[in-house]
């Protein structure tokens, strides 16, 4: 990947799945954000936070990937948005996050894709597992010139062979590709987008909605905590003129 010209951190960063899909597609670096701060559950009966904690406990990336060799008259990017979150949540239900970007790119509804891993603890083994959900093709809620958005059980723990184990740790990602013609006008421009996630403590269940600016909002948004966004990721792109 690094002769792609992505960065170690983004590396770093990406799932096994997402990289093999960028050699696949043979996609180059274009642009990414790293963020890192605290994210707790603002209805939490039990205390989130340590004195001793002195790095964020949620990380979260967007990345955008050109494509090499799109469709004819067209500028193609894949967006990419990591994160992980270090926490043993009080509310495990149904959280969603989603992707939202600028400029009327429209997406191609057949790239949509997610994957959720939570790392779990048993103290009578004294042994870590993962829990998985594997690559899920498809999504939740759809705007096909703003934005994408999954839905996933986040787990407080898990059984594997009758025992318990705690959960401490989530990561996940969702990805998309998109695309736009070129109005041939020889220009360059500069496009963003935005990685947002909603933890859900809630009982009412919200509709992840995207606007171009770029940003995703959530029905209900009371039922929500809403986490630090992935920051916007400018990514350039030309207006072939043939």
């Amino acid at each position: 990947m690094k002769f792609a010209g992505y960065p170690n951190e983004v590396i770093a960063e990406l799932d096994d799945a997402q990289k093999q899909a960028i050699y696949n597609e043979k996609l180059v670096y274009s642009s990414h954000t790293k963020e890192n701060n605290f994210a707790f559950e603002s209805a939490a009966n039990t205390p989130q936070f340590s004195t001793f904690t002195t790095t964020g406990n949620w990380t979260r990336t967007l990345v955008a990937s050109k494509v090499t060799t799109p469709t004819k008259g067209k500028n193609e990017f894949v967006l990419d948005y990591n994160w992980t979150w270090n926490n043993n949540p009080d509310f495990a239900l149904m959280d969603k996050f989603g992707i939202a970007w600028s400029d009327d790119f429209d997406a191609y509804p057949e790239s949509a894709v997610y994957a959720y891993r939570a790392t779990g603890y048993n103290s009578v083994r004294n042994e870590t597992r993962d829990y998985s959900t594997g690559n899920v093709p498809g999504y939740k809620e759809w705007n096909s010139a703003a934005g994408v958005g999954w839905e996933y059980d986040i787990k407080d723990f898990f059984y594997y062979n009758n025992l318990s184990y705690v959960v401490n740790t989530h990561k996940g990602w969702g990805r998309i590709k998109i695309g736009k013609y070129s109005n041939k006008s020889g220009t360059t421009e500069s496009t963003s987008a935005v990685g947002s996630y909603f933890h859900k403590y809630g009982a009412f269940t919200g509709t992840l909605s995207f606007s171009p600016a770029p940003s995703v909002s959530i029905s209900y948004a009371t039922n929500y905590d809403k986490f630090a966004d992935a920051g916007a990721a400018p990514f350039s792109w030309t207006n072939y003129n043939w």
